[in-house]
């Protein structure tokens, strides 16, 4: 096999992990919107988006089963970004807390809420526990992410203008986040706790949105440049 054959299947590989981390936030938001849109009583303000999850029928497995999808994505534009970006502590940092995040959506999703999550919060059982349990290492690890890739990108000229957001997302997300783990174990907020649950999975869904994009046109012209080199 010849040397541009392997970069340009480098290359394709390459563009798909980055259409993976487009993909992922556009899914989440998109059905997180519509099963809340389509559940009886469902309030995207006060509730939380695991109930979801615990609703009966072919409604709360397709919500479970795009978890586990987005939770796949983001793995894989994990991978993309790390290979993106030039290599560094913090870029190994980035994409082991991307990967957790991914596998934190995945094991929610098998662990889901009962109906309205009272294996939760009411009545919590194993599954409620360990539903909470990957809840929570998803959104410390998401929220933190972009953190080790803010140092990364200082080495790299390709990615320096893309510091601000991600310095922003990071702290931007962090502030609902912790504002939510705080009052879910000490004074309740329940008629904030939907939008606050959702400000903190928005934000650095809205940097992978960004970075996936500045990623596929980038593995683009580098897949241009290796064909004529």
């Amino acid at each position: 096999m010849s040397e541009s054959t392997e970069n340009d299947r480098a290359g394709i590989a390459q563009q798909w992990l980055a259409i993976a981390g487009i993909v992922a936030p556009i899914l989440y938001i998109s059905m997180a919107t519509i099963m809340g849109l389509l559940e009886p009583g469902y309030s995207h303000r006060t509730m939380m988006m695991s109930i979801l999850g615990g609703i009966g029928g072919l409604r709360g497995v397709a919500f479970n089963l795009g978890l586990v999808l987005t939770g796949a994505l983001l793995i894989a534009f994990g991978f993309g970004l790390h290979r993106g970006i030039n290599q560094g502590k913090g870029n190994r940092i980035g994409l082991i807390l991307l990967v957790i995040a991914g596998l934190g959506l995945i094991g929610s999703a098998y662990f889901h809420c009962a109906l309205g999550c009272v294996n939760v919060f009411k009545e919590p059982d194993f599954r409620g526990q360990m539903h909470i349990l990957f809840a929570f290492l998803t959104g410390l690890s998401f929220s933190f992410s972009p953190i080790p890739f803010f140092f990364s990108l200082k080495e790299d000229s390709r990615w320096k203008s893309y510091r601000a957001v991600t310095l922003a997302a990071s702290v931007l997300a962090n502030i609902p986040g912790i504002t939510l783990w705080i009052t879910m174990f000490t004074t309740r907020l329940p008629e904030w706790e939907g939008i606050i649950q959702r400000l903190g999975l928005l934000l650095p869904l809205m940097w992978v949105e960004v970075m996936a994009i500045r990623l596929l046109r980038l593995s683009k012209e580098e897949s241009l440049k290796s064909r004529f080199i």
